[in-house]
């Protein structure tokens, strides 16, 4: 029974001090922190502690739970900043693309090979759609044949 009733008392006192500690930290820091906080023993704990002939060696946190509404915070959080890093990534992918096609664009501005891919390619589309007569060429030269 006294075994029991000191194991409380110490229970007790740890609780109090890191619940102390713990206070001074924003909710946002300690969630993030929350790995590295692996010896929150104080001096005046260690202190408190050793009237029961006890010696505190190390305080770690067992378990760290926030309210609901806090971890729903949190997690809103952490959903923002995932959309934000993608719109993030599809803006850069834009951005290369407009670039890649304005520099295309450019380069091809001034081809007469490609303007006469473009126009073989137009009567291509038109002759496919019905029966088209299409002449080619300088007619002066045809008819002088003939």
């Amino acid at each position: 029974m006294i075994i029991h009733e000191a194991e409380q008392r110490i229970y007790n006192i740890v609780q109090l001090y890191i619940r102390n500690k713990i206070t001074e930290l924003d909710s946002e820091t300690l969630n993030e922190k929350r790995n590295e906080l692996t010896d929150l023993k104080s001096d005046e704990m260690a202190n408190e502690i050793s009237e029961f002939g006890i010696t505190i060696e190390q305080v770690q946190i067992r378990d760290l739970t926030f309210p609901k509404s806090i971890q729903d915070l949190f997690a809103k959080h952490l959903e923002a900043k995932i959309k934000a890093k993608s719109e993030l990534e599809n803006a850069r992918t834009a951005v290369a693309t407009a670039r890649a096609l304005k520099n295309a664009s450019d380069l091809m501005k001034d081809d007469d090979n490609l303007k006469f891919f473009q126009i073989i390619e137009t009567i291509s589309k038109i002759a496919e759609k019905g029966k088209h007569t299409f002449m080619i060429g300088d007619i002066s030269q045809l008819i002088k044949k003939n």
